[in-house]
C-alpha cells in the first residue's frame, strides 16, 4: 500500500473513532441514544485496532500467512500474553516489539 493511501485509511479510521466517541459530548445526543447502543460503542477502538493489526500480522504480499516462522505472529501471541497477565500496556507492546525484532534478526525473517 502506499504511502498517501496509507495516510488516506488512517486518517478515515481516526475520524470515524473520533466521530462516534465524540457523540457523547454534544450536549443532549449522548442521553438519547439506547444504553446498549452505548455499551456497544465502547468496543469501536478495539474493533478499529484489530481490524488495523490483523491483516498487518496474517497477510504478507497477499497471500495469508499464519505459519509457525511468522515474527509478528509471535510478537502478536506474546503482547496478548504479556498483556493477560500483567495488564500493563507499554510493557505487551515493549515485550511483543522485543520478541518481532528479535526473531527477525536472529533468523533472518
Amino acid at each position: 500500500m502506499d504511502i498517501p493511501n496509507l495516510i488516506l485509511m488512517l486518517a478515515g479510521m481516526a475520524l470515524v473513532t473520533y466521530g462516534v466517541r465524540v457523540v457523547f459530548f454534544l450536549p443532549g445526543v449522548g442521553d438519547r441514544l439506547p444504553p446498549r447502543l452505548r455499551q456497544a460503542m465502547a468496543y469501536v477502538p478495539v474493533a478499529v485496532l484489530t481490524a488495523i493489526i490483523v491483516p498487518e500480522v496474517f497477510i504478507a504480499q497477499g497471500q495469508l500467512n499464519a505459519q509457525w516462522q511468522n515474527p509478528a505472529l509471535w510478537g502478536m501471541l506474546a503482547t496478548a500474553c504479556v498483556m493477560w497477565k500483567s495488564k500493563r500496556l507499554l510493557l505487551a507492546i515493549g515485550v511483543g516489539m522485543m520478541v518481532y525484532f528479535a526473531l527477525r534478526s536472529l533468523f533472518g525473517y
